[in-house]
């Protein structure tokens, strides 16, 4: 079907996915483990790629990431529905790395998989998160094809979460919060596309935009609201590495700030593994805001975020590409690529 009167087409869903990847080892988990920002948009939950074939017994797990707080997240991926033996290397996995977060990812999760799985979610305790998800791709006519993770299967809409936080949803500062973040990001996705609402929870920080080098996050806390991005490239990649990440973008603070328009404020953290790199509205208090106040304050979220995302994403991603190849590489800002060994650079 061609474009019709309306400039409209129709989504054609490929039948084959291996027309896409050809091999599931080869080819799919290592694009997952490169985009995995679309894996966590589709479940509202930030993750970061910790490894992939990791051996767990006598298996391997596709990929091992991680949550914001550094939890295990297992990902197991089929390029075909789902069966009975990647059910049982699920178990092994979940319980061999102490998983936090539980993934399987296939072309059609069966219905006695999704009960068990169902089940699973039921009976585990609040620490334990389990999610189907269906593949496909899609194009519209001759367009570029684009992949599509259908969440079929969640942790009870995270009813196991919403009981351990029901005092914290029922008071009036986390719906204010919850409001005024849903209120950003209507507007934010409206604007700048490149981003995708997260899944909102009661809870001073609200974190979206992914990727190996970490995630953005717009966060209430005692200094005041600030829009910050998190680096915090994971165990695997060590401490150096995140750190090195953050002293190679603080070496171009000056010209990151005039492209950006404004000053950042930089935090290494020194006892942390991740840093911080953020850029704060510290006279908006939004229990004291007026409605005018409040529109103002969403008008500069929306205009800070755009900016931040806009100028700095895809030198981060390319930057955090090479440190997990080599930590110690001396990357070039505008070209992201090697410089010689005498060039200068702050290490740990």
């Amino acid at each position: 079907m061609g474009i019709d009167a309306l400039g409209l087409g129709r989504l054609e869903r490929l039948a084959n996915l291996r027309d896409v990847w050809r091999h599931e080892a080869v080819d799919f988990t290592p694009w997952l483990a490169e985009n995995i920002e679309v894996l966590s948009d589709a479940i509202g939950l930030p993750l970061t790629v910790v490894d992939q074939e990791v051996h767990v017994g006598e298996f391997r797990l596709d990929i091992q990431a991680a949550d914001p707080d550094g939890r295990p997240v297992i990902i197991e991926n089929q390029l075909e529905p789902s069966d009975h033996m990647h059910l049982g290397q699920l178990l092994v996995y979940a319980s061999g790395l102490e998983a936090s977060t539980v993934i399987w990812i296939t072309t059609r999760l069966r219905d006695e998989h999704r009960s068990a799985l169902t089940w699973l979610n039921e009976r585990t305790d609040s620490d334990v998160r389990v999610f189907g998800i269906e593949l496909s791709v899609v194009r519209i006519g001759d367009s570029a094809k684009a992949p599509v993770l259908d969440v079929v299967l969640e942790p009870n809409n995270w009813s196991k979460a919403a009981k351990e936080t029901s005092k914290a949803v029922a008071s009036s500062r986390n719906q204010l919060r919850m409001a005024f973040f849903e209120e950003a990001f209507d507007l934010l996705t409206q604007e700048y596309p490149a981003i995708r609402a997260p899944r909102i929870q009661p809870a001073n920080w609200c974190s979206f935009a992914s990727g190996p080098f970490g995630y953005y996050a717009l966060t209430f806390s005692k200094q005041g609201y600030r829009i910050e991005l998190y680096l915090d490239m994971q165990e695997s990649a060590g401490k150096q590495a995140t750190k090195h990440l953050f002293d190679f973008f603080y070496q171009q603070h000056e010209a990151i700030h005039r492209e950006l328009g404004f000053e950042l404020v930089w935090e290494r953290l020194e006892d942390k593994r991740a840093s911080r790199i953020s850029v704060y509205n510290p006279g908006f208090v939004l229990e004291d805001a007026d409605e005018a106040q409040r529109e103002q304050a969403v008008r500069w979220t929306v205009d800070q975020v755009a900016r931040l995302h806009g100028v700095l994403d895809s030198k981060l991603r390319g930057a955090t590409a090479q440190l997990k190849n080599d930590p110690t590489v001396i990357l070039d800002f505008n070209r992201l690529k090697l410089l010689p060994l005498d060039s200068p650079v702050h290490d740990e």
